[in-house]
């Protein structure tokens, strides 16, 4: 048996995203994906086709330290934080 070790780069970026039912999630995305050029936070919403993004060290409602994977359906803005 074969073992395949998958790894994947990070590029994170801090945002803050608004949801549809008003909550707020801050966290961060990351803007690596293998197959895209994506240097821009708007880069994942305009070039990237997935239904979803993962938001990971993620506070929501309180509770930090989360993933969180969001629909882009349901979001009202995104706003990517400095640092």
């Amino acid at each position: 048996m074969s073992v395949k070790i998958i790894s994947r780069k990070l590029d994170p970026r801090s945002v803050t995203i608004k949801l549809a039912d008003g909550s707020v999630v801050k966290g961060k995305i990351n803007l690596f994906h293998d197959e895209l050029v994506t240097q821009r936070v708007s880069d994942i919403f305009t070039k990237n086709p997935d239904p979803f993004i993962t938001v990971f060290d993620a506070t929501v409602e309180g509770q930090s330290g989360r993933v969180c994977i969001v629909n882009k359906r349901n979001i009202i803005w995104v706003s990517p934080e400095e640092g």
